[in-house]
């Protein structure tokens, strides 16, 4: 059972508890300030006792001054002491939701490819800040305010009890009907909140995704339709919130309603006759004080409940998602080699079992040898390469380099000797010196010039405002297609990899940057084992060897010459191409 269906999960809570283990000291310290707020509460009321009942009665003058300046000093303490314990409550809270979002993000880090495939963007947004966020307040607020109010009133309803009991049963007459309210509105908050925070996910969602895809709505035509979605989204999130708000305006008003009750049954016992020792103005005041403090913790104990059940639900779901299992297993005996063969035996993969990807494949690559891989859009060629670097892992058959299973080099020694130049190009909103080295300190400017010198855009960062500084924005959308996937190659040039994936690499550009991809190629390719999956024919006339695939399967094998000759799939294919290059 999650935490959304129980009124209070002590495992969740046990595990968030242990998270405050680094700011233990803090959180005890702070903790015994708020029971030092707890009980400075009753002194006050004392105080003004004091006052009323001897101080001014005496027309002692010295007296009533010496009692309200302690009334004042003592009000001062009080706002002192709260300022400090909310200051160190709130510092703990972040510092343990940074470490939270810390682990979170290094956890999600590890995750399959798989996973993101299958899990809406928003939704991970959402957990990394929203879901924390309400974390935070179960430390700053809702834990111990809880103690703290819970403290209070057992302090208030003592001192009461010490100054009139017979009062004091009479006062508390209406609290089981506030206790009996508080119930309905905590369950009425808790349901609120938890539509609320599902609704806050789809709304991320919903704009993750259509703030990327904008393009495609504004070329379709479709922002009225989008725009009617969202209107239904929203009106559902605004429901969700108003739900929380009605309850609201119904329970603050029967609080102070028994509140006032309250008061009003004191001075009825208290006025049934003359006023005596034990029912003197100090004492009415000094009741009617207590009883406004002592309604107030009831009322903050029920939001600061809902506060602490409300951060346990996204604490929920945080942890469900820290425990996912969706890292790849790593068995890092074997050092990754320098060279050696790349061979896919018997290999399966599917996404779906009902829809195979890749069946039975296999296929040797060489060492230092080019090959390409061409097919039809679906055939399975950018799956070969995302199931070498392990993007994917295959359901059957092994992968082996130099003659050991990729399963047993270590991740990172097995992508940093592999290279891909992909399709669709990730830029990110940095400068371009940034986005090239993607931040390796160990990569020196002269490097960046002169691999992008190599590859020919060097010229062209030149010109642009700030040269290598120049932020490309989100995406790099502020670059041309041909643009972002230069950038890519020289990425690719400076990460100097053993084996080189160009995913078709020249299928969005124009002739002349395909030229100089092509020249870039020779060079980078040169003595490296290298893939590449080709839309365009003409580029790997020279790869030395040549696969064609057809759904997941290999059809064909050979060099160029070799496969025109045969004039099977790959001869149609460069024929087709050729033809449609001449019309």
């Amino acid at each position: 059972m999650s935490a959304a269906g129980k009124a209070f999960d002590s495992k969740i809570f046990w595990r968030l508890y242990q998270r405050s283990s680094p700011y233990r000291g803090q959180f005890y310290f702070t903790f015994f300030w708020v029971l030092v707020l707890a009980f400075l509460s009753i002194v006050r009321p004392a105080q003004m006792r004091v006052i009323i009942d001897e101080a001014l009665p005496s027309g002692d003058m010295d007296a009533v001054f010496f009692w309200s300046a302690a009334f004042v000093g003592m009000l001062i303490i009080e706002s002192a002491i709260q300022y400090f314990q909310t200051y160190q409550a709130n510092k703990m809270a972040q510092s343990i939701t940074l470490d939270m979002r810390a682990d979170l993000f290094r956890h999600s880090l590890g995750f399959r490819l798989g996973f993101f495939d299958k899990t809406p963007v928003g939704q991970m947004v959402t957990r990394h800040i929203s879901d924390i966020d309400g974390i935070a307040e179960v430390f700053s607020v809702g834990l111990l305010d809880i103690f703290r109010d819970i403290l209070k009133l057992v302090v208030i309803i003592f001192a009461m009890i010490w100054v009139d009991w017979k009062m004091t049963l009479i006062v508390v007459l209406p609290i089981p009907i506030l206790l009996y309210a508080t119930r309905i509105f905590q369950e009425a908050v808790k349901n609120s909140f938890n539509d609320v925070r599902n609704e806050v996910a789809r709304i991320n969602v919903f704009i993750q995704e259509h703030v990327t895809g904008m393009g495609i709505i504004q070329i379709f035509g479709q922002e009225q339709r989008e725009e009617k979605k969202f209107h239904e989204i929203n009106a559902t999130h605004r429901d969700a919130h108003i739900r929380g708000i009605w309850a609201y305006s119904i329970f603050f008003p029967v609080v102070e309603i028994l509140s006032a009750m309250s008061v009003s049954l004191m001075l009825w016992w208290a006025l049934r006759g003359t006023f005596d020792a034990t029912a003197s103005p100090g004492v009415l005041l000094q009741f009617s004080t207590f009883i406004s403090m002592m309604y107030r913790p009831i009322r903050q104990m029920a939001d600061n409940f809902n506060v602490l059940q409300m951060g346990m639900i996204n604490a929920d779901r945080v942890f469900q998602m820290m425990d996912k299992d969706e890292s790849q297993a790593e068995d890092a005996t074997a050092p990754c080699p320098i060279q050696g063969e790349v061979c896919f035996s018997e290999v399966n993969f599917y996404y779906n079992p009902d829809q195979p990807i890749l069946e039975k494949f296999s296929l040797d690559i060489p060492s230092g040898k080019m090959v390409a891989l061409v097919g039809h859009t679906g055939s399975g060629k950018s799956t070969v390469v995302q199931l070498l670097n392990r993007l994917y892992e295959p359901q059957g058959g092994i992968i082996t380099w130099g003659g050991r299973d990729v399963r047993h080099f270590s991740l990172d020694d097995l992508r940093n000797k592999i290279a891909v130049v992909p399709q669709d190009v990730f830029l990110f909103s940095d400068s371009i010196f940034n986005n090239l080295t993607l931040n390796d300190a160990s990569i020196t400017k002269e490097q960046v010039i002169s691999a992008c010198k190599k590859v020919g855009i060097h010229d062209f960062i030149e010109r642009l405002p700030g040269g290598y500084g120049f932020n490309v924005r989100e995406r790099g959308i502020v670059l041309s297609v041909g643009q972002r996937q230069l950038m890519a190659f020289v990425r690719a040039y400076l990460k100097n990899p053993e084996i080189l994936i160009l995913d078709e690499a020249t299928s969005s550009v124009d002739s002349e940057s395909e030229q100089q991809i092509q020249r870039a190629t020779e060079v980078i390719t040169e003595g490296r084992t290298s893939i590449v999956i080709a839309h365009r024919l003409s580029t790997i006339q020279k790869a030395d060897k040549i696969v064609v695939m057809e759904k997941g399967r290999k059809m064909e094998e050979g060099n160029h010459d070799a496969l025109i000759q045969l004039n099977g799939m790959y001869a149609k294919l460069y024929q087709r191409q050729f033809l449609s290059y001449e019309s």
